[in-house]
């Protein structure tokens, strides 16, 4: 897959495209970006998928706290990062990804500019989008004004219904609703994967350690944050999956300060300091609890940890997880 994002494209091949802001990459989306893998195979043409380096929304907000406004929208968080959406979006086969980058000047163009910019970088041939779609400054055009601009530049418009699973439509909404609540189970449901973290491992105070459970400490800034409590997860680390106990203690609501992902690696016992992990959210074991001496933490710690491994082996869930990121 061919990624354009610090320098722009000039192609002329045809392509049949989606633009999006794809958080999450959720079933919605995944149907959204497999439909354009199918139309452009049936025409014998590439495929392209358009989205943004960092999210609107997340641009807006971080702007409005550095001039001092108060911000439009409460921006609670991203569900994928950019390496993760490009991971996801390469797995399904595209041809190639272009990253806008986002800054005052894109999102600040009327819809007629914004269509003239994209259809001056490549040829595009169909565009396929979901039924919310919208673009130009302040999000003021929808399907309607696409519609009528795709004929002035000389391409195809297919807008796709908003997708359902268990009566609730799939949205990035409700996805960050449920992670917020720790619902993990529900939020692979609207996934179709595993929420996922990552980050470099950092030194801690040590108390893991001190107990007999050490653990693997990872600051994580700009996602949605999950709910305190234990959870029980799959960690990667140098391509090899390990089960796993995360904690998560008291969280900051706003997004200035990252989270701290406490994680505890089932029978590992290495320095990785330093290095690369991510963190696959399962199921929520408990909420925080308070104790007022060692010994009963520690005898906690064992149950979540036999809990955990009574109930999913590394093996398993392997072969359940889509583990793109």
């Amino acid at each position: 897959m061919k990624v354009y994002h610090k320098k722009l494209p000039n192609l002329k091949k045809p392509v049949v495209a989606t633009i999006g802001v794809f958080d999450g990459i959720h079933l919605g989306h995944t149907f959204i970006l497999k439909e354009v893998k199918k139309e452009a195979k049936s025409r014998r043409i590439s495929s392209l998928a358009i989205t943004f380096d960092i999210l609107p929304q997340q641009f807006l907000h971080k702007f409005s706290l550095e001039n001092k406004w108060k911000p439009r929208k409460t921006f609670l968080g991203c569900i994928t990062d950019r390496q993760q959406k490009k991971a996801l979006i390469k797995s399904l086969g595209f041809d190639y990804l272009w990253l806008l980058k986002t800054n005052r000047k894109l999102l600040e163009l009327p819809g007629n500019e914004f269509i003239a910019f994209i259809s001056k970088h490549f040829n595009i041939q169909k565009l396929i989008v979901g039924s919310d779609f919208c673009f130009g400054y302040g999000g003021r055009d929808c399907v309607g004004s696409l519609k009528r601009l795709a004929k002035q530049h000389g391409f195809e418009v297919s807008v796709i219904k908003k997708k359902t699973k268990s009566k609730e439509i799939i949205s990035s909404t409700h996805i960050r609703k449920l992670i917020k609540q720790g619902d993990f189970k529900a939020v692979k449901s609207f996934l179709g994967r595993n929420f996922s973290l990552s980050g470099k491992v950092c030194r801690g105070k040590g108390l893991g350690r001190e107990l007999g459970f050490p653990t693997a400490n990872i600051y994580v800034k700009n996602y949605t944050q999950p709910a305190e409590g234990v959870y029980s997860v799959l960690v990667k680390l140098e391509k090899k999956i390990y089960l796993g106990a995360v904690y998560i203690g008291e969280r900051d609501e706003g997004l200035n300060k990252p989270i701290l992902i406490e994680t505890h690696i089932i029978g590992f016992n290495k320095s990785i300091l330093n290095k690369k992990i991510t963190i696959f959210f399962l199921e929520k074991l408990r909420n925080k609890k308070k104790f007022r001496s060692l010994s009963p933490l520690i005898k906690n710690i064992q149950k979540d940890i036999k809990t955990i491994t009574s109930k999913c082996s590394t093996l398993t869930c392997q072969h359940t997880q889509p583990l793109v990121p």
